[in-house]
């Protein structure tokens, strides 16, 4: 089995932190392999946190000054000493048996990327307007079985449950500083960045059905509100995204295909009781605003969201 290390990337969770490190410790012993902990600056009890759970020759944390997430991660993919770095959220808890499932499909070196179910668990009981389609915001994910290849059509895997190949993903330039959560900012693609930069590379993508993390959500986003602004920043994010992988026509594109006609819809302002399908419908309003003005914010640097795009693709059979 190839050799692989667990990366959590924290900033500001340390009360979530100390469930996950655990469970994490606890794979990467089952497996032989490291637990690497990226403290993305984070300003409350972290530090003590990680300090009450030191684990001699499995656990390292290293400090990642500049707050992001896809600064975090590209450090975590530069101090890894494993082939494979297996990302795990802070608030997600992995199943007994999750690195492993990751790790056996690295068999074949045209593997660049696996991906795992991620089950949504709530702290209250599920609201009524909380329908599936809004769950996905949780980065609720599963495939369904089986264990496969990714197909045409598929989503990209979820950051809180993906692995990569470490010289792959350094080769085609790691995790892109224009997308992905940064401090209070939800921004998002990070991951669907990189993996389509992959599969465009030529690298083999699977789903795991058999790893398996259980993805505990903080009681606070469980507010239509939060929802709200998470599609917004889901389309400023998506705008970004398709202009560096597709270009000006391809995005403006999907702006009048995909986007126009849930810009045509009236505003929603949620109240008691919230109604489920309006609510869905002004997330997708939101999500299309977002992408429109993104799309408009992001066009006078267009080429330079572009400039890394030509990254060579070295190291896909490494």
């Amino acid at each position: 089995m190839i050799a692989g290390s667990i990366v959590i990337c924290t900033h500001n969770r340390a009360g979530l932190l100390a469930r996950c490190v655990r469970r994490a410790l606890d794979e990467a012993r089952a497996c032989g392999g490291e637990l690497l902990v990226v403290d993305n600056a984070s300003t409350d009890d972290t530090p003590a946190v990680l300090a009450a759970l030191s684990a001699p020759g499995l656990l390292r944390v290293v400090h990642e000054p500049r707050v992001g997430l896809s600064a975090a991660r590209n450090r975590g993919l530069a101090e890894v000493q494993s082939a494979v770095a297996v990302f795990l959220d802070d608030d997600a808890v992995p199943r007994p048996g999750w690195l492993r499932s990751h790790l056996d499909l690295y068999g074949a070196p045209v593997v660049a990327c696996v991906g795992g179910r991620i089950n949504v668990q709530l702290p209250v009981a599920r609201p009524s307007w909380l329908t599936p389609p809004l769950e996905k915001s949780l980065t609720a994910y599963d495939l369904g079985e089986p264990t496969r290849r990714y197909r045409a059509g598929d989503e990209y895997p979820c950051g809180a449950n993906v692995s990569y190949r470490v010289t792959v993903a350094q080769a085609l330039g790691g995790f892109s500083l224009l997308v992905g959560p940064r401090g209070r900012r939800l921004l998002q693609h990070d991951d669907t960045d990189l993996c389509c930069r992959i599969e465009r590379a030529g690298g083999e993508m699977m789903y795991s059905h058999e790893a398996v993390v259980d993805h505990h959500i903080l009681a606070d986003r469980l507010v239509p509100g939060w929802f709200l602004a998470r599609h917004w920043e889901h389309g400023q994010s998506g705008a970004i995204f398709h202009l560096r992988n597709f270009g000006f026509r391809r995005a403006l594109g999907r702006l009048r295909w995909h986007y126009r006609p849930h810009l045509l819809r009236l505003p929603y302002a949620p109240r008691e009781p919230v109604d489920a399908v309006r609510l869905l419908a002004e997330c997708q309003r939101r999500e299309a605003l977002g992408y429109l003005v993104g799309l408009v914010l992001s066009l006078p640097r267009a080429h330079l969201l572009r400039r890394d795009m030509t990254t060579p693709a070295r190291g896909l059979a490494a």
